[in-house]
């Protein structure tokens, strides 16, 4: 009798759990739609505030210009009445024109996909999912479009140096309120990831997301987990425009500048292994991103060392200090854009120490007539000498300027290696 009434009891329970099974399907579908109905109530009052917003700062906007007739510190009047900005003017996202970036010199890898055909995955990389060559409607050359829940990496065939730099260009895409791409980059110890997982090893990473969204984009950073954010960078502003990203490597030290801002600086993050590679991903996420992420423009190059840091320790404290990275056009006195970075070094020690003088001398390899070397080593002195003067506001009696041609060399003009070593700018202490 008590076990027809233990299973009689069982029997019950099992019929009331039936019975509760569609009542909990049906108050959790109304719980999600009631959930959804809110968010899309919350969008819209989003919208109207900052449809009222703006119309405030328009008011406010034309309140002031009509009470105030000054301009602004970033812009002049010129005879027309009209406003132009100044030097001053940024790129999106602000920050001056300087910075500390110093690209290597010794190209590693190099890559624009002018050769690769369009809607195929290119040559010279590997990937765990999808991508394909496509063409940018504005933008200039051809770019990588890396799919949702895909790593691609170049094919290096050994290791990063200590001492290297990496560039590439980020366009990030955004179709109004749609789904953007959570995208990262960094270093990895994997070499190949289609046979080990790149996302349980240490690494150096940073993640950009949301980059259409007023309150919810973010700028992060780690090793193996995320350790930082630099979200007060203004990220927003690049929706549908370019990015370019640079990356400094100096054996445990990491730099990353997004245009002219410096986002890390971390002296002691990377190991050696996390040099083995470098990677690109559209990672996971759940909706899809309905947007791509696009890339071009890739430059892996090394240094010799760390130049950025040593040549104005070397001239401050040794009182000389020589560089083969103040490159010029062949045969021409025409300072490449790209070796800015490191003579703006010499002009911050200069504005820095009022009281220093500098000698610049110029060096060429052998090649070609000696009198023709002689007369471009001292012309390319000068020309190093006139951008310090004009951008830095030096005294021209603080700068003195020699020529040697190819008559001190420092290595073998016999190979091109020696010959790039002897083609330098020399900075000595007075």
């Amino acid at each position: 009798m008590k076990m027809l009434l233990v299973f009689a009891l069982f029997f019950l329970q099992l019929d009331a759990i039936a019975q509760t099974i569609p009542q909990r399907v049906e108050q959790k579908v109304k719980d999600r739609v009631n959930r959804k109905i809110d968010e899309g109530i919350d969008k819209g009052l989003n919208k109207t505030e900052d449809e009222i917003n703006k119309g405030v700062k328009k008011k406010d906007t034309k309140k002031k210009s009509s009470d105030n007739t000054k301009t602004s510190s970033n812009t002049q009047t010129n005879k027309g009445g009209k406003q132009t900005a100044t030097a001053d003017s940024t790129k999106p996202g602000g920050g001056k024109a300087f910075s500390d970036f110093v690209p290597g010199t010794k190209l590693i890898f190099a890559e624009n996909f002018e050769k690769d055909a369009l809607n195929d995955f290119p040559a010279g990389w590997n990937t765990t999912g999808s991508g394909a060559v496509v063409n940018l409607d504005g933008k200039d050359g051809k770019w990588l479009n890396i799919a949702h829940n895909t790593i691609v990496h170049p094919v290096l065939q050994k290791p990063l140096p200590e001492n290297c730099t990496i560039e590439f260009d980020l366009f990030l895409q955004s179709n109004g309120d749609g789904h953007t791409p959570i995208v990262q980059f960094g270093l990895t110890p994997v070499k190949n990831v289609l046979r080990e997982d790149l996302f349980y090893r240490d690494k150096f990473f940073m993640t950009v997301s949301r980059y259409n969204e007023r309150d919810g984009h973010s700028v992060e950073y780690g090793l193996k987990e995320v350790i930082g954010n630099k979200n007060d960078f203004p990220i927003l502003s690049y929706a549908n425009k370019i990015l370019h990203v640079s990356m400094a490597i100096n054996k445990t030290r990491i730099r990353v500048y997004f245009d002219k801002t410096k986002i890390v600086d971390l002296p002691m993050a990377l190991t050696t292994e996390m040099r083995n590679n470098f990677y690109l991903c559209n990672t996971y996420v759940i909706p899809a991103s309905e947007s791509g992420m696009f890339v071009s423009n890739i430059r892996i190059a090394s240094g010799e060392v760390d130049a950025r840091s040593l040549l104005v320790k070397d001239l401050l404290e040794k009182g000389r200090a020589s560089t083969n990275e103040i490159l010029f056009d062949v045969n021409k006195d025409l300072i490449k854009k790209e070796s800015f970075a490191i003579i703006n070094q010499i002009g911050d020690a200069l504005k820095a120490n009022p009281t220093l003088k500098i000698k610049i001398v110029g060096h060429t390899d052998s090649d070609g007539n000696a009198a023709d070397n002689l007369s471009l080593s001292k012309r390319r002195a000068e020309a190093v000498s006139s951008y310090l003067i004009n951008n830095f506001g030096i005294d021209e009696s603080r700068i003195t300027t020699d020529g040697k041609g190819a008559t001190v060399p420092v290595a073998d003009n016999k190979s091109a290696d020696g010959k790039a070593k002897n083609r330098r700018v020399e900075f000595i202490k007075l």
